[in-house]
């Protein structure tokens, strides 16, 4: 997977809107275009990188919002 420098750096934020003290607080490098498949459904995406931990990937509020996904926390299914 490739990666590239971000041409629009942003803060990172919580869902709150508080800044994240994250390596001085920008989000500034991206993979290349990246193919998911939820569901039998394809989304083309560039992934921010972030080094989180254990965490495989994080999806925004913004990429929720226009996805609007219908997930069942107990059962883990998920619809789009």
């Amino acid at each position: 997977m490739t990666c590239q420098q971000k041409e629009h750096l942003y803060p990172l934020n919580i869902i709150l809107r508080d800044l994240i003290n994250y390596r001085g607080g920008i989000i500034n490098l991206e993979t290349g275009l990246v193919i998911i498949r939820i569901k039998g459904k394809e989304i083309t995406i560039n992934f921010n990188i972030l080094l989180l931990g254990n965490d495989k990937a994080v999806l925004g509020i913004p990429w929720l919002q226009k996805y609007n996904l219908k997930i069942n926390w107990i059962t883990g299914d998920v619809e789009i």
